[in-house]
């Protein structure tokens, strides 16, 4: 016989997944749409393959806003307002920042960083600003493994002196491509160094609080100190991350309404100008379809962006934001318990999302 306790709280629990999508203002065939996409997503998260925060705008208007699963455990259920790690989406605003102070005059793309970091070893004489937004600066990948094999919180100091002690670059600049985040923390570093402010600053009053980034924020540190409004990484069996770093300038949180806000701004022109957006879709001009551009992947037609596909992983922490000019489509999604199913799911909600927009048209 069915418990009736057991019963009554999976009643609560089926009705929450299904009533914390309420978008206003909806037509009939966006209301359509969102009951396809939710039930999809809905299906994923009570199979145990998706926990996280989903957002789904065309032509500006929400048709999809909605919070599956747990924050912390099995203790606080996400809302929309939570932040989540989103890992390597990081790397455009350092790449943004270096465009703004670019159209300002204050750097050339081809000026060698030995010019803003004078303290590098030689080898900075021979590396672009340009080498290092396209991942062909020669320099190697970040070493976690050295710190967190042994439990050790790795520091901005130690990624730093780890840069500093290197005398030889993997390949000569330009040459190769390695996808390493030793490149925009060395972005990070120029931008510090022309602007006079720490880069948390600079991204505030230059990236963020002009474009409605409200919940965007660099943490100091994993573990967090401040777990408010945090989603915290978890596994399949709801246990945290144990890893430990205190490198502020790859620990960016935002939420999925600030990150399409991000978005939105980048390809209205409103942060940086036409021909800088564009030089941030290209990659290195090399034999390697693997590369990614500084926004990630990038599509563009008669030198206009068609797409815009970034893609971001840290621990448990696992997002993607993608962009469709043609059908003025925008999808992110933010999970805290990585399944590896993002881009699935994103494919499968631009399938309803166009199938139900050829219908109506």
């Amino acid at each position: 016989m069915t418990n009736p306790i057991f019963s009554f709280l999976l009643l609560i629990a089926f009705t929450a997944t299904f009533n914390s999508c309420k978008p206003s203002n909806l037509s009939s065939n966006h209301t359509e749409t969102t009951k396809q996409i939710n039930q999809f997503v809905s299906d994923l998260h009570n199979k145990g393959k998706f926990n996280g925060n989903i957002l789904v705008v065309k032509n500006n208007q929400t048709i999809f806003k909605k919070s599956f699963g747990y924050s912390n455990g099995l203790k606080e259920r996400l809302s929309e307002d939570f932040k989540f790690g989103i890992g390597s989406i990081y790397k455009e605003f350092p790449a943004v920042a270096i465009m703004q102070l670019s159209e300002q005059g204050k750097l050339h793309l081809n000026d060698n960083i030995s010019k803003y970091l004078p303290y590098l070893p030689k080898w900075a004489n021979t590396v672009t600003v340009k080498n290092l937004l396209q991942y062909s600066s020669g320099l190697p990948k970040v070493n976690f493994g050295k710190y967190f094999s042994t439990n050790t919180a790795i520091q901005s100091e130690n990624i730093f002196n780890d840069i500093k002690s290197i005398e030889n670059l993997e390949f000569e600049p330009g040459a190769n491509y390695i996808y390493s985040n030793n490149n925009p923390f060395l972005l990070i570093k120029i931008v510090e160094s022309i602007s006079g402010l720490a880069f948390d600053t600079y991204a505030k009053e230059h990236l963020f609080s002009p474009f409605n980034l409200n919940n965007t924020v660099f943490k100091k540190q994993y573990p967090y100190t401040d777990m408010s409004k945090m989603a915290m990484p978890i596994n399949a069996d709801f246990k945290k991350d144990p890893y430990k770093i205190n490198v502020p300038s790859m620990l960016l949180t935002s939420t999925t309404e600030d990150l399409y806000n991000w978005i939105k701004n980048l390809h209205n022109f409103k942060i940086i100008n036409s021909e800088s957006l564009h030089f941030l879709t290209q990659t290195a001009n090399l034999d390697n379809k693997a590369m990614q551009a500084p926004l990630g992947d990038c599509t563009l037609k008669d030198r206009k962006i068609t797409t815009h596909s970034h893609h971001g992983s840290a621990g448990n922490y696992e997002c993607l934001i993608e962009r469709d000019n043609l059908n003025d489509v925008t999808i992110v999604i933010l999970t805290n318990q990585k399944h590896g199913n993002v881009f699935d799911i994103s494919k499968k909600i631009s399938k309803i999302v166009d199938r139900k927009a050829k219908k109506h048209n």
